[in-house]
């Protein structure tokens, strides 16, 4: 099998990482629109073995995801010189909970060594903090801990998965290496400030919900009543990729090789064939411009319709 050709640096941790990522959450838990089933433990790792077949290079996951990282761990194929894992703790921040700076390290540093355990590794390569804000993160007690799990080797290189403008660029500001944000064809929000910014200092992107929770792979139908101008975009996308003989998902990932600042964008799914050809689909590179120009009308910026953490 060939391998996945794009490849990008990702920002200043010096990893070189195949465009094409993979988001673990559907391998460790019931994850998705509609009514997705956990796959078991054998086709999770013959997945995970697959896509690194297939050339994928970064694998992104959480401590609560189920079972996703005891997975990536048994499967072996971390260690692979050429694999780049992503983990993410401290979720605990985006939920609001109010813990005093010692408990918070303490709580840090035992979700780093549950998924040091888990992934079997020494060391993570990079860890992400889950959904602090940008007083949070200027606050100064985060980077604190950072500074510690790196001075005892527990990681290499850190950065946050925010949602919203101002929690990456505060993530920036304080030196983060890399930041994970969503975008997609209806979801440009990043690409005003953030990436430009991100850019400038250097800074890693990875890319998630390049589906948007599944709706530009065919789950649309499971949307919401209440997200009409989201299902309203989806229909005019669906127009558009039959236009130019593509398939939905192809248009939607194709469409974020076209935004520079992103490094790896990432596909979540636990099916072999949709990670083929979402393969397929990065060899043949960016969207031509004038598909790119008719997509961007179909941009939402209201976070309740782009935000699947918003949605009821």
């Amino acid at each position: 099998m060939s391998a996945v050709r794009a490849e990008r640096t990702l920002g200043k941790t010096g990893f070189t990482v195949s465009r094409l990522g993979l988001g673990t959450a559907e391998i460790g838990f019931a994850y998705g629109l509609g009514a997705p089933e956990l796959p078991s433990e054998d086709d999770a790792i013959k997945l995970l073995r697959t896509a690194v077949e297939l050339g994928v290079t970064f694998f992104d996951t959480a401590n609560y995801y189920g079972l996703a990282e005891e997975r990536l761990g048994k499967s072996g194929i971390l260690k692979d010189s050429r694999v780049v894992v992503c983990t993410k703790c401290a979720k605990f921040l985006e939920d609001g909970d109010v813990i005093a700076p010692a408990e918070m390290e303490k709580k840090i540093f035992e979700q780093v060594e549950r998924s040091l355990q888990k992934l079997r590794i020494e060391t993570l390569p990079l860890l992400l903090l889950h959904g602090p804000s940008a007083e949070q993160l200027r606050e100064g007690v985060l980077t604190e801990v950072i500074s510690k799990l790196k001075e005892e080797g527990k990681i290499r290189y850190w950065g946050v998965s925010t949602r919203g403008e101002e929690a990456p660029l505060a993530a920036i500001e304080c030196g983060a290496d890399a930041v994970q944000v969503a975008f997609s064809i209806a979801d440009r929000r990043m690409a005003a400030r953030v990436f430009p910014t991100a850019r400038e200092h250097g800074v890693g992107v990875v890319n998630r919900s390049v589906y948007l929770n599944g709706a530009f792979a065919g789950r649309a139908p499971n949307l919401p009543p209440t997200l009409a101008r989201l299902r309203n975009a989806v229909v005019r996308a669906k127009e558009i990729a039959d236009r130019g003989g593509l398939t939905l998902p192809e248009l939607a990932l194709r469409f974020t090789l076209s935004e520079p600042a992103i490094a790896v964008s990432l596909v979540g799914t636990a099916s072999a064939e949709h990670l083929r050809e979402a393969r397929h689909a990065i060899e043949r590179g960016p969207l031509a411009p004038d598909i790119v120009s008719a997509l961007r009308p179909l941009a939402i910026d209201d976070p309740n319709e782009v935000d699947p953490a918003r949605w009821n």
